[in-house]
């Protein structure tokens, strides 16, 4: 055998205790490391879990702000449109269904002499005393109270 021969054997057998040193510590802290990664990869999921779950509360509240809001808006809305009507104009203008039905009824009036001032002060007491009704359902569920 040769120096380098022998050299050779000794920087071949060095460099395999070297790779099996770092093989077996690589194998060993594989073990405890993938514990490690495991807890990592829970606690993101659980994190990401929480976002959605989140993000689907804010959407839930949202839709039912929307919800009620409309629903709000359009109790609204039909209120003044019991409540207001537009004296501005001639003929007076009532709300779009209202207006049909008072048109019928003054165009069968209107050539008798009729339409004076106590079918004005009639239609104003029904449409206080249906107002009230509207309300009184809503308030106690007995229209009578």
């Amino acid at each position: 055998m040769t120096f380098v021969h022998t050299l050779m054997q000794w920087l071949a057998s060095f460099g395999a205790f070297i790779a099996d040193f770092f093989g077996k510590l690589l194998s060993f802290l594989a073990y405890p490391l993938g514990f490690l990664l495991s807890i990592l990869d829970g606690i993101w999921y659980f994190l990401t879990k929480l976002f959605a779950v989140v993000v689907a509360i804010v959407h839930i509240f949202v839709s039912l702000f929307q919800f009620f809001g409309a629903i709000g808006l359009g109790f609204l809305r039909t209120i003044r449109g019991f409540l207001i009507i537009d004296f501005s104009q001639t003929p007076i203008h009532y709300p779009s269904w209202s207006n049909k039905g008072l048109q019928i009824v003054y165009d069968v009036l209107s050539p008798t002499g009729l339409m004076t001032v106590v079918p004005s002060v009639f239609l104003a007491v029904i449409w206080i005393l249906f107002v009230l009704r509207i309300f009184s359902l809503f308030g106690s569920g007995d229209p009578d109270a």
